[in-house]
Protein backbone atom coordinates (compact mmCIF):
# COMPACT_ATOMS: atom_id res chain seq x y z
CA UNK A 1 0.00 0.00 0.00
CA UNK A 2 2.66 2.49 0.39
CA UNK A 3 4.25 2.05 -3.01
CA UNK A 4 0.76 3.03 -3.93
CA UNK A 5 0.92 6.65 -2.08
CA UNK A 6 4.41 7.14 -3.46
CA UNK A 7 3.53 6.45 -6.89
CA UNK A 8 0.28 8.80 -6.29
CA UNK A 9 2.41 11.70 -4.90
CA UNK A 10 4.64 11.06 -8.30
CA UNK A 11 2.31 11.43 -10.59
CA UNK A 12 0.96 14.41 -8.85
CA UNK A 13 4.35 16.24 -9.02
CA UNK A 14 4.36 18.89 -11.87
CA UNK A 15 7.62 18.62 -14.51
CA UNK A 16 9.69 20.98 -14.52
CA UNK A 17 9.05 23.80 -17.09
CA UNK A 18 11.15 25.37 -19.36
CA UNK A 19 10.55 28.69 -21.26
CA UNK A 20 11.85 27.92 -24.99
CA UNK A 21 9.96 30.44 -26.74
CA UNK A 22 11.93 34.06 -26.99
CA UNK A 23 10.39 36.77 -24.98
CA UNK A 24 7.55 38.85 -26.44
CA UNK A 25 7.65 42.04 -26.96
CA UNK A 26 6.94 44.10 -24.35
CA UNK A 27 7.06 41.21 -21.87
CA UNK A 28 9.51 40.63 -18.77
CA UNK A 29 11.07 37.50 -18.97
CA UNK A 30 13.82 35.81 -16.99
CA UNK A 31 14.98 34.48 -20.04
CA UNK A 32 16.09 38.05 -20.92
CA UNK A 33 17.44 39.61 -17.77
CA UNK A 34 17.54 42.95 -19.16
CA UNK A 35 14.13 42.78 -19.77
CA UNK A 36 13.60 42.42 -16.16
CA UNK A 37 16.27 45.45 -15.62
CA UNK A 38 14.38 47.59 -17.88
CA UNK A 39 11.02 47.17 -16.21
CA UNK A 40 12.83 47.44 -12.73
CA UNK A 41 13.89 50.96 -14.12
CA UNK A 42 10.93 51.99 -15.77
CA UNK A 43 9.14 51.49 -12.02
CA UNK A 44 11.61 53.93 -10.34
CA UNK A 45 14.69 51.26 -9.10
CA UNK A 46 18.09 50.74 -9.96
CA UNK A 47 18.96 47.45 -11.60
CA UNK A 48 22.47 46.22 -11.60
CA UNK A 49 22.52 43.48 -13.89
CA UNK A 50 25.66 41.06 -12.84
CA UNK A 51 26.61 37.60 -12.31
CA UNK A 52 25.78 35.21 -9.21
CA UNK A 53 28.52 32.60 -7.62
CA UNK A 54 27.54 30.28 -10.34
CA UNK A 55 27.61 32.52 -13.15
CA UNK A 56 23.75 32.94 -13.22
CA UNK A 57 22.40 36.57 -14.20
CA UNK A 58 21.40 38.62 -11.27
CA UNK A 59 20.28 41.94 -10.47
CA UNK A 60 20.99 44.02 -7.33
CA UNK A 61 18.58 46.63 -6.39
CA UNK A 62 17.07 49.07 -3.46
CA UNK A 63 13.75 49.98 -2.02
CA UNK A 64 12.64 50.71 1.33
CA UNK A 65 15.83 51.55 2.73
CA UNK A 66 16.72 47.93 2.19
CA UNK A 67 19.43 46.69 -0.72
CA UNK A 68 17.93 43.37 -2.26
CA UNK A 69 18.26 40.92 -5.11
CA UNK A 70 16.70 39.82 -8.26
CA UNK A 71 18.18 35.91 -8.38
CA UNK A 72 17.92 34.32 -12.09
CA UNK A 73 16.76 30.52 -11.51
CA UNK A 74 15.80 27.70 -13.93
CA UNK A 75 18.73 28.56 -16.24
CA UNK A 76 20.04 26.45 -19.26
CA UNK A 77 24.05 27.05 -19.29
CA UNK A 78 23.53 30.18 -17.52
CA UNK A 79 20.61 31.56 -19.82
CA UNK A 80 17.32 30.92 -20.88
CA UNK A 81 16.19 30.67 -17.58
CA UNK A 82 12.75 30.30 -16.03
CA UNK A 83 12.30 32.31 -12.89
CA UNK A 84 13.16 34.76 -10.73
CA UNK A 85 13.33 35.31 -6.64
CA UNK A 86 14.18 38.68 -5.43
CA UNK A 87 15.92 38.10 -2.27
CA UNK A 88 16.92 40.16 1.05
CA UNK A 89 19.40 39.18 3.90
CA UNK A 90 19.27 40.85 7.04
CA UNK A 91 22.32 41.03 9.39
CA UNK A 92 21.73 38.77 12.55
CA UNK A 93 21.42 41.79 15.31
CA UNK A 94 19.39 40.24 17.23
CA UNK A 95 20.30 36.88 16.25
CA UNK A 96 16.54 35.03 15.50
CA UNK A 97 15.20 31.56 15.10
CA UNK A 98 12.64 29.29 13.61
CA UNK A 99 9.82 30.62 15.37
CA UNK A 100 10.41 34.20 14.74
CA UNK A 101 10.24 32.83 10.69
CA UNK A 102 7.31 30.53 11.34
CA UNK A 103 5.63 33.92 12.33
CA UNK A 104 6.13 35.69 9.48
CA UNK A 105 5.29 32.67 7.27
CA UNK A 106 2.06 32.27 8.59
CA UNK A 107 0.98 35.75 8.30
CA UNK A 108 2.72 36.75 4.82
CA UNK A 109 1.16 35.02 1.62
CA UNK A 110 3.75 35.86 -0.84
CA UNK A 111 6.82 35.28 0.69
CA UNK A 112 9.24 32.92 2.42
CA UNK A 113 11.52 33.96 5.49
CA UNK A 114 14.11 31.55 6.28
CA UNK A 115 17.22 32.18 9.24
CA UNK A 116 20.49 31.43 7.77
CA UNK A 117 22.87 29.81 10.09
CA UNK A 118 24.12 33.28 11.71
CA UNK A 119 20.69 33.27 13.02
CA UNK A 120 20.21 36.21 9.79
CA UNK A 121 16.19 36.21 8.66
CA UNK A 122 16.26 36.00 4.85
CA UNK A 123 12.99 37.02 3.04
CA UNK A 124 12.36 35.70 -0.90
CA UNK A 125 9.40 36.33 -3.38
CA UNK A 126 10.08 33.67 -6.18
CA UNK A 127 8.03 34.41 -9.67
CA UNK A 128 7.66 32.09 -12.40
CA UNK A 129 8.18 34.42 -16.11
CA UNK A 130 7.60 31.36 -18.42
CA UNK A 131 5.53 32.63 -21.37
CA UNK A 132 6.73 36.55 -20.01
CA UNK A 133 4.86 39.04 -17.36
CA UNK A 134 3.08 42.15 -18.67
CA UNK A 135 4.32 45.29 -17.88
CA UNK A 136 1.70 45.72 -14.92
CA UNK A 137 1.72 42.72 -13.64
CA UNK A 138 6.12 42.82 -13.29
CA UNK A 139 5.31 46.56 -11.77
CA UNK A 140 2.69 44.56 -9.43
CA UNK A 141 5.48 42.29 -8.19
CA UNK A 142 7.52 45.21 -7.69
CA UNK A 143 5.08 46.46 -5.47
CA UNK A 144 4.23 43.38 -3.30
CA UNK A 145 8.20 42.90 -3.21
CA UNK A 146 8.81 46.47 -1.74
CA UNK A 147 5.81 45.95 0.56
CA UNK A 148 7.29 43.43 2.26
CA UNK A 149 10.33 44.93 2.53
CA UNK A 150 8.88 47.84 4.16
CA UNK A 151 6.95 45.65 6.76
CA UNK A 152 9.56 43.37 7.46
CA UNK A 153 11.18 46.90 9.49
CA UNK A 154 8.19 46.85 11.45
CA UNK A 155 7.58 42.94 11.83
CA UNK A 156 11.16 42.91 13.34
CA UNK A 157 10.29 46.06 15.39
CA UNK A 158 7.01 43.87 16.75
CA UNK A 159 8.90 41.25 17.41
CA UNK A 160 12.32 42.26 19.59
CA UNK A 161 14.18 38.84 20.19
CA UNK A 162 13.77 37.71 23.67
CA UNK A 163 16.51 38.67 26.25
CA UNK A 164 19.36 35.91 26.24
CA UNK A 165 19.24 34.21 29.58
CA UNK A 166 21.60 34.97 32.26
CA UNK A 167 24.82 33.14 32.27
CA UNK A 168 24.83 30.76 35.05
CA UNK A 169 27.65 31.05 37.82
CA UNK A 170 31.05 29.39 37.96
CA UNK A 171 30.34 26.36 40.26
CA UNK A 172 32.84 26.14 43.32
CA UNK A 173 34.57 22.94 43.18
CA UNK A 174 35.81 22.05 46.65
CA UNK A 175 39.53 21.39 47.39
CA UNK A 176 40.07 17.62 47.23
CA UNK A 177 41.17 16.61 50.80
CA UNK A 178 44.66 15.62 50.71
CA UNK A 179 45.72 12.60 52.79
Amino acid sequence: MKHLYLASALAATPALAKDPDPCGKDLVCASAPTTVAAAMMRAGYQALVEQDDLGDPKINSAANGYKFQVLFYGCDAHKACDSLQFYVGFTPDPVRDAAYANEWNGKKRFSQMSIDKDGGPRITYDVATIGGLTAKNFADVLDWWTTLLGESGKFSDDHPAAPAPPAKPASAKPDPVKA
